[in-house]
């Protein structure tokens, strides 16, 4: 058999287990996009870093589940951690407080399920604004306020301990898409995730 049969054999196996793959997970995704969704909302607050200072951003998901496997929906992201500096501003000085707030659609998908475990890859987007808040009693009440964007992929688990609630940790990244360059802090950082999920559908059922 000439030298290079085997490695040409090889990736031919890896390529064909890929393509394999990738159409059972398209046909997954197929059959429970036809099936009946249910509600869910959660919490979860993720720690970042801003400039080397960790810090944490907190939020609230509401959205709709598809066979326990896909899920999608709209949320909510807000820095949660008390970030102040002193800033120079049209030859003034304001004591000022970073501010981001984003709008997050979210998709997530389950590749891992039984009776109280669950591991999942979720990923969101952020459409919102980044800014200094004045905290001085006089001058302008915003500096600096601009738009941003950003794209955060993770892998998560999560552990179902009551009927209704859950709670998992995960790990992502946080990447800056659209930047707002008129602030000095770089929220691109690696991301530690902590969540509480509420089964709202399983309440609804038993009401």
């Amino acid at each position: 058999m000439p030298s290079f049969i085997k490695p040409l054999l090889f990736l031919t196996i890896c390529v064909m287990s890929l393509t394999s793959a990738a159409q059972e997970f398209e046909a997954e995704l197929k059959e429970a996009i036809h099936t009946k969704p249910r509600i869910e909302a959660r919490f979860d607050s993720r720690t970042s870093f801003i400039n080397q200072t960790g810090v944490r951003v907190s939020g609230f998901k509401l959205g709709v589940q598809f066979a326990n496997k896909l899920s999608f929906g709209l949320g909510y992201n807000y820095l949660g951690s008390n970030l102040r500096r002193s800033l120079e501003f049209d030859g003034n000085s304001y004591f000022v407080r970073l501010r981001f707030n984003v709008i997050s659609p979210y998709v997530e998908y389950v590749f891992y399920r039984d009776r109280h475990w669950e591991l999942s890859i979720p990923v969101q987007f952020g459409f919102g604004e980044s800014y200094y808040s004045n905290e001085n009693d006089l001058g302008p009440n915003r500096f600096e306020v601009g738009f941003v964007m950003t794209y955060e992929p993770a892998i998560t688990f999560q552990y179902r301990f009551l009927k209704y609630f859950g709670a998992g940790m995960g790990v992502g990244y946080r990447l800056m898409l659209v930047p707002n360059n008129g602030i000095e802090e770089n929220f691109t950082s690696p991301v530690y995730i902590f969540k509480l999920k509420l089964y709202f559908q399983d309440i609804l059922n038993d009401i």
